[in-house]
């Protein structure tokens, strides 16, 4: 799918969109941009008087294949930072936990228990409107029970508990992995059988997951969007090789730098790619896609000496500009190899 995103001064921006889609690239303003207007869209925002002068008074307008996207279409939740992932974790209206909770709560018998809980609460009401006595002239004061429902019962009369070793532990104290992995279980449940579109947008995972745990993640993320159709998640990895590529999500991988652009299709990259390798020792699928991965956010961009990529890389980097026409000329930093710093290392390992 292409989803088309307004601009107040720039053209659209075009992006290859689908159930698990990557931002990345050299131009943070964009970035940030496209991410500030999917929250506004999706999220309801009413848009000020200041943000309608740089529109030219038009409220910024999302397509999908050409067609206007309702700002209802999906339902955000936005994660950019631990906080934002311990506060889905609250048993507050509009967070993950709760409605996670609440879905359960509903596939359960318990109407009768709130019903007799309530019952209880009247004849409390009752005994204690006996002992008030209260009355100036022909006012009564008096009480009346306040119902449980199950909005209450979560609120209210509901902690999260998280047991490690028979002990209750802090969420901050889980480990952050555990936490988000948590956090996706929620989330699958949510979209299981769901009438209702979730549009999960997450930035900055690599301030809180390390690599491996990323790695572990974004297959977690993965797997949910092949098994759900209401579930749908735009990820913007850092610039250090934060991103999954996989042949699967491939196409929905976006370059944000100099232009914006997406990967194609494996078989069709990993062709061309072939047939512009300058030597006869090619790398195979697996190692192009280990090479996309790190080069990935660095194309279309000349800013890309303060890089530390391997040859192979760079190769790898110049090639993929050549295919997409990007005709800046990049510098390259390559410098020969100290050998006693390569023997220092062969003795360390």
């Amino acid at each position: 799918m292409k989803m088309n995103i307004s601009h107040p001064y720039k053209d659209n921006i075009s992006l290859s969109f689908g159930q698990f889609t990557q931002i990345v690239g050299q131009d943070q303003q964009l970035k940030y941009y496209i991410w500030q207007i999917l929250l506004w869209y999706f999220g309801g925002k009413k848009y000020s008087e200041e943000d309608l002068v740089l529109f030219e008074q038009n409220e910024p307008k999302i397509l999908i294949d050409d067609t206007m996207v309702s700002r209802s279409e999906f339902s955000v939740i936005q994660v950019s930072n631990i906080n934002d992932l311990i506060e889905q974790m609250e048993y507050k209206k509009g967070t993950v936990a709760y409605d996670y909770i609440k879905k359960k709560i509903n596939s359960i018998e318990i109407m009768e228990q709130i019903e007799n809980i309530n019952d209880n609460l009247d004849r409390i009401s009752l005994l204690l409107n006996q002992k008030l006595n209260l009355q100036i002239d022909d006012i009564i004061y008096h009480t009346e029970a306040k119902y449980f429902n199950t909005n209450q019962l979560i609120q209210k009369n509901f902690l999260p508990y998280f047991g490690k070793n028979d002990k209750n532990i802090s969420f901050e104290f889980v480990d952050n992995k555990t936490k988000f992995l948590l956090f996706l279980s929620m989330l699958e449940v949510m979209a299981t059988n769901s009438s209702e579109k979730f549009l999960l947008v997450l930035r900055n995972l690599d301030d809180f997951l390390s690599y491996n745990d990323f790695v572990e993640c974004c297959e977690k993320m993965e797997f949910l969007t092949n098994h759900s159709d209401s579930l749908y998640i735009v990820l913007f990895p850092s610039n250090e090789g934060y991103l999954h590529v996989t042949k699967e999500v491939l196409e929905e991988i976006n370059i944000v730098s100099d232009y914006v652009d997406h990967f194609y299709s494996l078989e069709f990259m990993y062709d061309r790619f072939t047939n512009q390798y300058p030597i006869n020792q090619i790398p195979n699928e697996k190692e192009f896609l280990i090479s996309l991965r790190k080069i990935g956010p660095y194309l279309f961009s000349s800013e890309i000496l303060h890089m530390s990529l391997s040859i192979e890389d760079q190769v790898a980097l110049k090639i993929l500009n050549k295919l997409y026409q990007y005709e800046m000329k990049t510098k390259f930093h390559i410098e020969s190899i100290n050998p006693m710093l390569l023997k220092y290392l062969k003795e360390w390992y």
